[in-house]
C-alpha cells in the first residue's frame, strides 16, 4: 500500500512542477495565493535552500556535478527506504510507515528532476515582510512532513510489547539443558 501512496505523491509532485514551469515565467514573483504564499518558478541546481550548487567533482574525464551527485544520493536513500518499508510493511506502525512513505516520495520526486532536467523545479514561495523562505515544491514538503512525522513516531511511538512471566520463563534454559563444564576453571583448554 505504501508503494501506491508514494507513486501517487510522485505523480502529484511531477504534475504540479510541470504546471508551474509552463504557467509562470522563470525567476519572477508569481501569483499571490494568500497568507504570504506565492507561486514562483525557479530552477534549483542544489539541494534544500540551494546548497551544493556549483559543485563539480572530477572523476577522470567525467565531471560529477552537485545535481547528479544529489540525484545519486536520492536514489540510494530511496532504495534503502523502499527495502526497509517492504521488509517491515506488516509490522511497522502506521505513523512510521506514513513518514517513510512521504520521505520516499519526496526523494524520488526530486531525483526524477535531477536526472531528467539537471535541476529541480521549485515553485511554492513563502514571502512576507519579516520572512522570505526559500522556494520549495511538493516533494520538499513530503520530505519535511515525513521527517516531522518520523520524529513524532520515535518520541511517541508504540511501546515494546510486554511478555508475561510464563512467556519469559519459556525462553530460558532449565538447569538440565545447561551443558556441564568439561574442563576445570582457570586451566587452559587444550
Amino acid at each position: 500500500m505504501f508503494a501506491f501512496f508514494a507513486a501517487l505523491l510522485i505523480v502529484v509532485d511531477q504534475l504540479t512542477k510541470f504546471w508551474a514551469a509552463s504557467t509562470f515565467p522563470l525567476g519572477s514573483i508569481g501569483r499571490y495565493i494568500g497568507l504570504g504564499f506565492y507561486f514562483t518558478y525557479v530552477q534549483n541546481t542544489g539541494a534544500a535552500f540551494g546548497i551544493f550548487q556549483g559543485i563539480n567533482i572530477p572523476l577522470g574525464s567525467f565531471i560529477l556535478n552537485g545535481t547528479r551527485l544529489l540525484g545519486l544520493l536520492s536514489a540510494t536513500v530511496s532504495l534503502f527506504i523502499f527495502i526497509y518499508l517492504w521488509r517491515h510493511r506488516k509490522t511497522m506502525p502506521l505513523l512510521q510507515q506514513s513518514a517513510l512513505t512521504l520521505i520516499l516520495a519526496g526523494a524520488l520526486g526530486n531525483m526524477i528532476d535531477r536526472f531528467r532536467l539537471s535541476y529541480v523545479i521549485d515553485f511554492i514561495h513563502f514571502n512576507t515582510s519579516f520572512l522570505n523562505f526559500p522556494v520549495f515544491n511538493v516533494a520538499d514538503s513530503c520530505v519535511v512532513i515525513g521527517a516531522g512525522l518520523l520524529i513524532i513516531s520515535s518520541l511517541f511511538g508504540h511501546p515494546k510489547p510486554q511478555h508475561s512471566k510464563s512467556e519469559s520463563f519459556a525462553h530460558t534454559e532449565t538447569l538440565e539443558e545447561v551443558k556441564p563444564l568439561t574442563h576445570e576453571p582457570n586451566k587452559p583448554v587444550s
